[in-house]
């Protein structure tokens, strides 16, 4: 038959040989390609992968672990990233001798919804801490909504991320986020100044039980002594008209209103709370309005005691901050901490403060 004939003319060509002998070596590494892409897709799609890149992911995932690795301590703390960088829990465990002390504070966005999740999964190891204290800081009051997927994540492990690559993009970033363990990944800015990669940034916050540093200023003094003799002078800004006063909102309240749940597990009577200082050029609406009444909401919504809200600093001077309004930098972190060190032993949750 002619088509008959054709096709074996066609057969007998050199190009398809070569065509053979391409198939024969390459189709099985293609098809072993496509086998490991898929895998690292799947894994990419249940896993935390997706998105464990940046410094707040790291600082999230980072406490998450601490959470789950170490023991119940006598006192620990849940808060934003004011906490992370301005409570310096090696003050307080020189304050306190023999007293464990973690902080799991993470960022603003996990919000109090996350920062119950967080407690609850310790309770349900039977790590919860023996005393717990809440710290949240205004610029956290109004928020927003979308920020709800970081307590998403950290009750169920998995980010829901609008972004969430399709195959074989999806395996394709696993396998780089693989490879980037086995690299040395500068962080972004000043992180990378002082830190250098994210390994070290990791090491950091074990290293100092939960605490870190915001390193976009004071770098350049090299100690606690030296950076107080360049206080006197300095006085509080009037605050900027620009910034809008700190008020809660009504997603901040349903999330305190989350937390409460959390706390229903815990004794209610071992818990306290700190709202951390904010930097007086961003200080609109006064201390009495962002600080004082916003701490008695704050504590009514959780159900604890009024006298269970500590008296700290509601306001520091400029010169104290980092780059972020909220976040105290590494010297007067630790002047932030002796005063709440003060506020924790005369409220008696962990006995009588060290003298300098």
């Amino acid at each position: 038959m002619p088509l008959k004939r054709t096709i074996q003319a066609i057969a007998s060509w050199p190009l398809i040989d070569a065509i053979r002998i391409v198939a024969r070596k390459f189709v099985p590494v293609a098809a072993l390609a496509a086998l490991v892409l898929g895998v690292a897709h799947y894994i990419y799609q249940q896993g935390k992968h997706q998105w464990s890149r940046g410094v707040e992911t790291y600082i999230v995932l980072e406490q998450i672990r601490r959470a789950e690795r170490l023991p119940a301590a006598d006192l620990a703390f849940l808060g934003d990233s004011s906490c992370l960088m301005g409570i310096h829990i090696p003050t307080l465990l020189q304050a306190f001798p023999g007293s464990d002390v973690e902080s799991f504070c993470t960022i603003g966005f996990v919000g109090p919804d996350g920062y119950g999740a967080m407690l609850d999964k310790m309770i349900a190891r039977g790590h919860q801490p023996r005393k717990l204290v809440l710290v949240f800081n205004p610029i956290q009051y109004e928020r927003d909504p979308r920020w709800n997927e970081w307590a998403n994540f950290i009750r169920t492990d998995h980010f829901e991320a609008p972004s969430s690559l399709s195959f074989p993009a999806g395996g394709l970033e696993y396998i780089r986020l693989l490879m980037e363990r086995a690299v040395y990944n500068p962080l972004p800015g000043g992180y990378a100044v002082y830190y250098g990669g994210k390994d070290q940034f990791i090491s950091t916050i074990w290293r100092e039980h939960g605490s870190a540093i915001d390193p976009n200023r004071m770098l350049d003094i090299p100690s606690l002594q030296a950076y107080k003799a360049t206080l006197p002078g300095h006085v509080f800004f009037k605050p900027d008209p620009k910034i809008k006063p700190y008020v809660m909102n009504a997603e901040f309240e349903m999330a305190l209103l989350a937390l409460s749940k959390s706390l229903s597990k815990f004794d209610r009577s071992k818990v306290y709370l700190v709202i951390t200082p904010v930097n007086s050029l961003y200080a609109q609406g006064g201390p009495q309005s962002f600080h004082t009444e916003a701490g008695e909401r704050i504590a009514a919504l959780l159900g604890i005691d009024r006298s269970q809200f500590l008296d700290t600093p509601d306001m520091m001077l400029d010169i104290m901050y980092a780059h972020y309004p909220a976040h105290l930098h590494r010297w007067s972190r630790i002047i932030y901490t002796e005063e709440l060190a003060k506020a924790l032993a005369d409220r008696g949750v962990l006995g009588s403060a060290t003298d300098d």
